[in-house]
């Protein structure tokens, strides 16, 4: 029982510090889908508190291997609960609320703030999800556009918008 403990505990230790690094070197991310107890984040936190509880509980007490991996069922459930609702479904909830992508704004119509000139970045004002939000275009074929005047989202190059006159 000892060992299930450590190489649980290892198992879970090793998940988290190679996804922090590989993860955050490439960008690597697991989605559960619908089923965010069934998260990687989740299932690592129950294999690291169980098994960590229980190797804990076996060196530390006189317990027997049931009492031990009773007690620590219910801590790692406790805490792997606690991460799910205080952790990993708000951050599921933030994301799924972002604005959407500015590849999906193309089509929409905006309003000139900063005149656009040619060789020069304007601003356009649209609205998202009820939101006003602002960002920098440019007139196709540098045109230029005048600050009030209606225009349409026709692409998105590095952040900028690239707008026409309506």
């Amino acid at each position: 029982m000892e060992t299930l403990m450590i190489v649980l505990f290892g198992i879970g230790v090793a998940y988290a510090v190679i996804t922090a690094i590989v993860g955050d070197l490439f960008g690597l991310e697991i989605h559960a889908g619908e089923l965010p107890f069934l998260s990687p984040t989740i299932i690592a936190t129950f294999l690291t508190v169980f098994g960590g509880i229980g190797y804990m509980l076996l060196h530390n007490t006189d317990w027997t291997t049931l009492p031990v991996a009773g007690v620590s069922l219910l801590i790692a459930l406790g805490v792997s609960s606690a991460v799910l609702f205080l952790v990993v479904i708000p951050l599921q909830a933030a994301q799924k609320g972002t604005a959407l992508s500015s590849k999906a704004m193309i089509g929409l119509e905006a309003k000139v703030i900063i005149s656009i000139e040619a060789l020069r970045l304007g601003e356009i004002v649209y609205e998202q999800g009820g939101t006003r939000h602002n960002a920098p275009a440019k007139a196709v074929e540098d045109a230029v556009i005048a600050q009030g005047s209606q225009v349409r989202i026709v692409d998105e190059m590095a952040g900028t918008f690239v707008v026409e006159k309506v």
